[in-house]
């Protein structure tokens, strides 16, 4: 897997504790000033500085303004379904995850869900089984998502019906927000999609022999596992979700929370799908696949897959100013050096919150690296740039 430096994503990185590094540039409050004209902002050292700077025939001064460290939440939405037995999938991800968690520490807050719910049917809704935890350096929080994830996969994949269970309660977290969807399958398990086809039909698609009593479903043979008349099975539950999923992502992504898909093994029959969620999140890769696709079901290739969405979150467009903003008209961001226009290719303020948007978020983080300095910089005091 690679991420593609225009994406917004990071370069691929193999160790968590580099995206701690990265992350921790996003997060510093670093108080530089300059001239309006696009040229590289004066290093002006790490204490409150200020710049008098010519606009529009007159003299303005620019100052900092703080930005809060980027301790975005990480929320686990995991796939228990009863094929993650194979290949020991499930351990290796709960291992993968934990690694992360331990990695980067206090810099991120964690919780998880499960899908489909632990102790109920086979298609109903997944539920949390951790609540948001700060990480910290003694590996508490990655402990906790260990034993609240010592559970058995079993039944279906009821992946929209889960993220629309779980948008109340991640809309009302504090910080931004991540959703890091990882399965290895089709979501299905919607009982409002009574009908599909063979082709749409994931017993056909996954080539399941000898469910439980019924017959073998061969990948576009005969007979469609998904039709109660032939199968005797319910209606509609094992067919095809992708619409519904998507819209579940993008009922996420409308309350302001990206969703980062990751295709475990097993999942490469629904790319697609998984491109069309990713895409619906708002955080699709540049190339294909559009998703995070894992080529093996071990733990180091997991841990991998989880290292390179932590870095592309941690690389957040979003940021929470530490400052009040006096004058929205006269607050500026600069990224890797330049100003940048206020506009949909640019940024927008929302509250305490800027938005880096359109060009601005692709190309964040790709400028020239400089560890003494932070990629961004918000001023205040010389007439917005648009």
């Amino acid at each position: 897997m690679t991420a593609s430096d225009r994406s917004g994503h990071c370069p691929n990185m193999t160790r968590p504790s580099r995206i701690v590094g990265a992350m921790a540039l996003v997060g510093t409050a670093v108080s530089a000033c300059g001239a309006r004209s696009g040229l590289l902002v004066p290093d002006l050292g790490a204490t409150t500085a200020e710049n008098e700077s010519e606009s529009d025939g007159g003299t303005c001064t620019e100052a900092s303004v703080g930005v809060e460290p980027n301790v975005p939440n990480l929320y686990f939405v995991l796939d228990i379904s009863g094929s993650m037995l194979v290949d020991n999938k499930w351990d290796n991800v709960r291992g993968a995850a934990a690694s992360l968690i331990k990695e980067l520490g206090p810099n991120a807050r964690f919780g998880a869900a499960v899908f489909p719910e632990p102790h109920g049917t086979n298609c109903q809704a997944g539920k949390e089984v951790m609540s948001l935890h700060l990480g910290d350096t003694q590996g508490a929080a990655a402990n906790v998502f260990m034993g609240a994830t010592a559970l058995t996969p079993h039944g279906g994949t009821p992946t929209a019906a889960t993220l629309q269970g779980l948008l109340p309660a991640l809309r009302n977290f504090t910080s931004v927000t991540f959703v890091i969807l990882a399965t290895d399958g089709g979501p299905n398990c919607n009982h409002n999609v009574n009908m599909c086809s063979v082709d749409q039909c994931t017993s056909n698609i996954d080539g399941v022999m000898n469910p439980p009593n019924g017959p073998n479903c061969t990948r576009g043979g005969s007979p469609n596992c998904c039709d109660p008349a032939q199968t005797g099975s319910t209606a509609g539950l094992g067919c095809l979700d992708s619409d519904g999923t998507a819209q579940a992502v993008s009922e996420l992504r409308a309350a302001g929370i990206q969703t980062y898909v990751m295709g475990i093994p097993g999942s490469s029959p629904y790319g697609p799908v998984l491109d069309q969620l990713a895409v619906a999140g708002g955080t699709a890769r540049a190339g294909q696949p559009r998703y995070y696709a894992v080529n093996s079901p071990d733990e180091v290739a997991l841990a991998s897959g989880f290292e390179q969405i932590a870095a592309a979150a941690m690389r957040s467009c979003v940021l929470t100013l530490s400052d009040t903003v006096k004058n929205p008209d006269k607050l500026n961001v600069y990224v890797n050096g330049a100003v940048v226009p206020n506009g949909p290719d640019g940024w927008q303020l929302k509250g305490q919150t800027i938005t880096l948007r359109g060009m601005t978020c692709t190309d964040f983080g790709t400028g020239p690296a400089d560890a003494a300095a932070a990629p961004v910089l918000v001023t205040q005091g010389c007439p917005t740039v648009r």
